[in-house]
């Protein structure tokens, strides 16, 4: 009996000194220096073709035509573009596929019966400007998008819009 009781204090003893913390998936990301970076891990389940259309002449200096804003677009995965004029943008809808198009607001009738002799049939979401005075054209075209938001609530836009266009989705429907 006394032989058990030594034999089971010792196997108790050096339990502590054998253990080991077994880290679960996903754990390894929390270590400092490791894992993926804060700026890559978004990424688009369904990338897509943006063509952002900005006068120069309008107030989109803010949003749609910062540099980082376009930066983040890419990173996420999708492939961006900037036209600046009006020939050109009428060009690209119809000699290349885009899926998504950001604009001012205030282009809205413009690009809403350019946007119906385009092949691709793209989605515009367009973008209200504080103090554009823009209400009956927001409430008009159904604008989600503020100047003011951060990139994240444009990605997600932009996703939702890509997964519903996606052929599962219209399989679905």
């Amino acid at each position: 009996m006394k032989h058990k009781v030594i034999v089971v204090a010792l196997a108790l003893s050096a339990t502590p000194f054998g253990y080991r913390a077994v880290e679960a998936c996903g754990d390894k990301l929390l270590l400092v220096g490791r894992g993926v970076r804060f700026q890559r891990a978004y990424a688009a389940l369904h990338p897509a073709n943006i063509l952002i259309y900005a006068k120069p002449t309008t107030n989109s200096d803010k949003a749609i035509r910062d540099a980082q804003f376009h930066k983040s677009l890419r990173r996420a995965g999708h492939h961006v573009s900037v036209i600046e004029d009006s020939t050109l943008f009428d060009q690209a809808l119809r000699l290349t596929s885009i899926d998504i198009i950001l604009a001012d607001l205030a282009e809205a009738p413009v690009i809403d019966a350019q946007i119906a002799a385009a092949s691709s049939h793209p989605k515009v979401l367009y973008v209200e400007y504080p103090n554009a005075g823009n209400r009956v054209l927001a409430t008009q075209f159904a604008c989600e998008l503020k100047a003011g938001d951060r990139a994240t609530r444009f990605l997600d836009k932009i996703d939702a819009e890509m997964k519903a266009r996606s052929p599962r989705a219209s399989a679905a429907k």
